[in-house]
């Protein structure tokens, strides 16, 4: 949210939130102090024992357990 075009007067700061209870705005946004977009989430990484999981035997007999 941005300008003061929100402001309806009554600034008082929920410290619980962080939220003005006037307009509902942070302090930084009504400061205009610029807000971060969220970053993107990440897929999840598999656990390094899933990565060095040994192959199937029916997998390692078709194409070998790999090489070095």
């Amino acid at each position: 949210m941005s300008g003061d075009a929100l402001c309806v007067g009554v600034c008082m700061i929920d410290w619980d939130t962080g939220v003005c209870l006037g307009c509902g705005r942070t302090a930084d946004e009504i400061n205009g102090v610029p807000v971060a977009e969220p970053a993107p989430a990440e897929a999840p990484r598999p656990q390094p024992s899933a990565v060095n999981a040994p192959l199937p035997s029916n997998v390692a007999d078709a194409v070998g357990e790999g090489s070095d």
